[in-house]
């Protein structure tokens, strides 16, 4: 039995490869046979936003703009290889198409790598049966889908589908206004999968923090809090995949290489879903702060992990954070319990 799998796979993120590979390898370990498949990219809805250059990086910063790009460049070439992935494969017949995990329902990003794609929504695909796993819509709700007068089309596909699986609850209020669907929520498959058979400990460091954001999201303001932190505390800042100017070191990991680097930090600095993720499977001590376009993500995840006290209105608080313990136990145990329904789930749906 073939079971297709439509997802963010393809974005330059470690992340996205990561939820990628873990839902992959959860459904070969049910015994069925796995692909990934690759949707239209239509134009965004609103206006794309411009992509940073490097003539608008300080002088100083330009070559690790370059070191990024060529990194990026790595992880598209070589890096998405250890997913299966190659060349483009769009609507191939399968089983079971499985739509997620990750923001396969956020169809008004900015986004031009993602645009406004109703293929994330089923269409025109040619499988005998279309599920989601942990789909979420990220900042996109009813709201702003009916100011651009989308709401009846994306309804009309929701109802196609024979059940549905979201990982937030405003995926789920979505879904729930759309469609005569009662979604079910799951955790993102990076929290569900074991990693421990896959992961390349290259570690070499000590004594350093993670700083994992965009590549040059922090603010001057905030990379001073963090230098200030640092420095009291005697830590290198490392940066992986991503470099902002407070880094002392960007590594450019391959993304199962990842994990061990987490695993081995002091303590990790954050304002993005995934970076969250990390620091929990790993039980490194954090902190997370949002932006405006992930806000509702990361602080469903946060609250549904039991972890709410781990989420900081600004970078002032980052001394106390470091200061407070975190007991990893009751999220352990919110996982364990997470994954038995994830399992059963896809072993009933498929």
């Amino acid at each position: 039995m073939k079971v297709g799998i439509m997802s963010m796979q393809r974005i330059i993120n470690y992340g996205s490869f990561l939820q990628a590979f873990a839902l992959s390898n959860i459904i070969k370990s049910l015994g069925y046979e796995v692909e990934f498949v690759d949707f239209k990219i239509e134009p965004c809805l609103p206006e794309p936003a411009s992509k940073m250059q490097a003539k608008d990086i300080e002088e100083k910063y330009r070559p690790y703009f370059f070191e990024v790009e060529n990194f990026e460049k790595k992880f598209a070439n070589e890096f998405l290889k250890d997913l299966g992935i190659t060349k483009r494969n769009e609507r191939p017949e399968v089983d079971t198409l499985i739509i997620g995990s990750d923001e396969v329902f956020n169809c008004l990003q900015d986004n031009s790598d993602v645009g406004y794609s109703l293929e994330l929504f089923g269409k025109d695909h040619k499988a005998k049966k279309l599920i989601t796993y942990a789909a979420s819509c990220g900042e996109t709700n009813l709201k702003r889908i009916q100011a651009y007068n989308k709401h009846k089309e994306i309804a009309n596909l929701l109802n196609k589908f024979h059940h549905i699986s979201v990982r937030d609850t405003n995926s789920k209020h979505f879904v729930e206004s759309l469609s005569h669907i009662q979604p079910e929520s799951h955790l993102d498959p990076v929290l569900v999968y074991d990693f421990s058979n896959d992961v390349r400990d290259t570690v070499n460091i000590e004594d350093y923090i993670i700083v994992y954001a965009y590549p040059f999201n922090l603010t001057d303001e905030e990379c001073s809090y963090i230098k200030e932190f640092a420095q009291k505390h005697n830590k290198k800042i490392v940066s992986i995949g991503s470099y902002q100017k407070c880094t002392d070191i960007f590594i450019p990991a391959h993304p199962l290489e990842v994990l061990p680097y987490f695993k081995k930090a002091d303590f990790v600095i954050t304002n993005t879903f995934h970076g969250t993720i990390f620091s929990t499977k790993t039980h490194t001590p954090f902190i997370s702060f949002t932006r405006n376009y992930n806000s509702n993500k990361l602080t469903d995840l946060l609250k549904r992990l039991k972890l709410e006290q781990r989420l900081v209105p600004s970078l002032e608080h980052i001394e106390e954070k470091w200061k407070e313990p975190i007991d990893f136990s009751k999220t352990d145990a919110i996982i364990r319990e997470e994954k038995k329904k994830s399992i059963d789930y896809l072993r009933s749906n498929i």
